[in-house]
């Protein structure tokens, strides 16, 4: 088995610390996500008559503006945890040596790129035909 190509052009130290920045500030706004939507959640359990429909089109647009507000607040959280878990994948790969190395052809990625996403895990015209 072929040992993985390892970037000796870039300074490991300075995505190390791009990442665990990104990583803290991503944590912090997980959490208050997470408190936000457990809040919004308690207050609508709350209110009994959040959860059903009334004559009272206020109170229907009240409640329809609550729901999408925490549709919104849940999908942004999700995009975090999974920014999260790339960030972490991307830690994992400087421990093993093959940080900046594209997943799919092997060819190294644009320290560019990575400045821009440091947890890119591929080559711009990699993640373009492996998204098609």
């Amino acid at each position: 088995m072929a040992t993985p190509p390892k970037r000796t052009d870039i300074k490991l130290d300075e995505f190390r610390k791009l990442l665990e920045a990104e990583r803290g500030r991503l944590k912090k706004m997980h959490q208050i996500q997470v408190s936000e939507i457990r809040e919004e959640s308690e207050d609508a359990a709350g209110n009994e008559l959040s959860h059903v429909a009334s004559f009272d089109s206020g109170e229907n647009e009240d409640t329809a503006a609550n729901m999408a507000d925490r549709d919104r607040e849940t999908a942004l959280d999700e995009n975090a945890v999974a920014i999260l878990r790339r960030i972490d994948h991307a830690l994992d790969r400087i421990a093993e040596g093959t940080y900046g190395i594209c997943e799919i052809t092997g060819k190294p990625i644009p320290v560019a790129r990575l400045r821009a996403i440091p947890w890119a895990t591929m080559t711009v015209e990699a993640a373009a035909q492996y998204d098609t």
